[in-house]
């Protein structure tokens, strides 16, 4: 600072606006790197959670299906007499299973003593398996049993895909008589391609999979699917986490680079228990943050050109001040000193002055720009917040409210009920049969039934009246103003409506019934999860009485024909 007493003033002023302009820019690339970096982490986290929770409900789905085609095989009764017969004819029923699921590597019935009386290609056929998991624990009840290597199958299959060993996921179940007592063991080896071939699939369906990995952990943490298989990837710690949280995301920093990793723990499905399997899903960071990266260089880029053009302009602006300014202090000095001036003159030939005054009104502007820039910035954020929330208060199938979006204005309404004496009531309702659906057509059929079904309702109602699908393909509607003659005047109207849709899927015209179940809020209700227990008590009565039905809590059963 000493040292710039002895430079001229047009120095001076480039050298400060100079360090000023670049020093801004950094500001500026500092915090849009920050806020970008900040947004990205969260979506790619929340995504590789995603995933991973997709990937345990894909495994945890096949595996329910495998597990029920085995316990409905031993269980089914027009095949409780051949068990017993000859085992040609055994071989031929196992053979029909494994070619309907070609990843069963091998499917063999055992009879209670361990042997194996007929399989799959005639393999293992009079061989002992009494000591292996799966038969002690299939003679107790259907089990599944986790991924291990072959063992007695292994000279049998050679070697599986890569030149690695084979392995299996095991599924068994008791074949029982009439009366009850076990008289043999069906087990099968479901090859663990299967799990490959579903980690490709959802990799090939990710938008920008570079870089992105899936990997399957055993619930102790040990590689069953991914590199280095039967490594343990991460501590103790961290599985032990994981479990407890069962979903979630973390950044990975153990690695060459950090890597985004999200994961879930597979809890089964349905009556399926689940193996606890951890699926991991991981991104490099240097991949998620490759966009905003670019983003923050062309700021830097931008802010680099706009310092030069402020130093230019620094040099102008030095030049010209530094002329008229002893004329500028001078007549500054003679104000209130000499009536006859009042304001600095405008100095003869002062295009410099002019200059700065252009500058300082440029200045301002930009100012007004940059704090309208701030303010759409915020607007933006606010609009990303409220679309944000809007998204996780949204069913992403039907468009209609999802449960949380439903409680959170059900229980405004109920407290409004509560303090204006307003009646209030809830519907519960629920497509009949629609695993079967989803059984016969398809999940995409399914899909589209749940859609219609959305769609009918939502016409059919007030627009007062407040619609959510609550989950699966159970459906509730929050009604005001509503006696019990209205709720049941609505809910028949419901009812008949969906029972009179045809849905188009493909080729197909698909129909479907609902039952309802009904209630209306009490003085004596806590909350309105106390009309909800009781709408839902009402549905069960409805679905026990046949389906089709309506019935609302404290009324008769409202038959599929009854009027309104």
């Amino acid at each position: 600072m000493v040292a710039m007493r002895h430079w001229s003033l047009r120095q001076q002023v480039t050298l400060l606006v100079g360090v000023l302009c670049l020093a801004l820019v950094c500001v500026l690339a500092a915090g849009a790197a920050y806020i970008a970096q900040s947004r990205v982490r969260q979506i790619v986290m929340s995504n590789e959670a995603h995933d991973a929770a997709l990937t345990t409900s894909t495994l945890d789905r096949g595996m329910f299906e495998r597990y029920r085609e085995i316990r409905n095989l031993a269980a089914m009764p027009p095949l409780k007499d051949i068990w017993r017969g000859d085992p040609t004819v055994i071989r031929q029923v196992l053979e029909q299973l494994r070619t309907s699921y070609p990843d069963y590597a091998w499917i063999g019935y055992v009879t209670p003593e361990g042997t194996v009386r007929a399989a799959t290609q005639g393999m293992l056929e009079g061989q002992s398996v009494q000591a292996r998991p799966w038969f002690q624990d299939g003679l107790k009840g259907p089990a599944v049993g986790d991924v291990h290597e072959a063992k007695l199958l292994a000279a049998l299959l050679g070697p599986g895909p890569n030149n690695e060993p084979f392995r299996f996921v095991d599924v068994a179940a008791p074949v029982r008589d009439e009366s009850g007592r076990v008289v043999g063991v069906i087990g099968a080896h479901l090859s663990w391609t299967w799990a490959e071939e579903r980690r490709q699939t959802i990799l090939r369906s990710q938008a920008r999979s570079n870089g992105k990995s899936i990997w399957i952990l055993s619930g102790d943490g040990t590689m069953l699917l991914g590199p280095s298989i039967g490594s343990r990837p991460f501590t103790d710690e961290q599985i032990r986490a994981m479990r407890q949280a069962r979903t979630g995301a973390f950044e990975d920093p153990s690695g060459p680079e950090p890597m985004l990793t999200g994961y879930a723990v597979a809890d089964g499905y349905k009556d399926y228990p689940g193996l606890n399997w951890i699926v991991i899903s991981r991104q490099p960071d240097s991949i998620a943050f490759a966009a905003t990266k670019g983003i923050v260089w062309t700021i830097i880029g931008l802010g680099c050109v706009i310092a030069l053009a402020g130093l230019i302009c620094a040099l102008f602006i030095a030049r010209g001040v530094a002329r008229p300014l002893q004329a500028i202090i001078q007549a500054a000095d003679k104000i209130g000193r000499d009536p006859t001036i009042s304001q600095v003159p405008r100095v003869t030939g002062s295009l410099e002055i002019i200059r700065l005054s252009a500058a300082l009104r440029s200045l301002l502007r930009r100012a007004g720009a940059a704090e309208q820039q701030v303010i759409e910035v915020a607007s933006q954020r606010e609009k990303d917040v409220t679309a944000l929330r809007q998204l996780a208060e949204t069913d992403a199938l039907s468009g209609l409210l999802n449960r949380r979006g439903f409680s959170l204005l059900a229980d405004d309404a109920f407290t409004l009920s509560r303090r204006s004496e307003r009646s209030l009531a809830v519907l519960l309702l629920d497509i009949d049969l629609f695993k079967r659906v989803n059984d016969t057509y398809g999940h995409a059929a399914g899909d589209a039934v749940i859609q219609a079904v959305g769609t009918v309702l939502t016409k059919a109602l007030r627009s007062s009246d407040i619609i959510a699908r609550f989950g699966g393909e159970e459906f509730i509607v929050l009604m005001h103003a509503v006696d019990a003659n209205g709720i049941i005047t609505v809910a028949q109207n419901l009812r008949r409506a969906i029972e009179a849709l045809s849905i188009k899927h493909q080729d197909q015209n698909l129909s479907v019934t609902i039952s309802v179940g009904g209630a209306m809020a009490r003085l004596e209700d806590r909350d309105i999860q106390d009309v909800i227990e009781r709408a839902d008590g009402a549905l069960y009565k409805a679905k026990a009485a046949g389906r089709n039905r309506v019935v609302v809590d404290g009324l008769q059963i409202q038959l599929a024909t009854a009027v309104a």
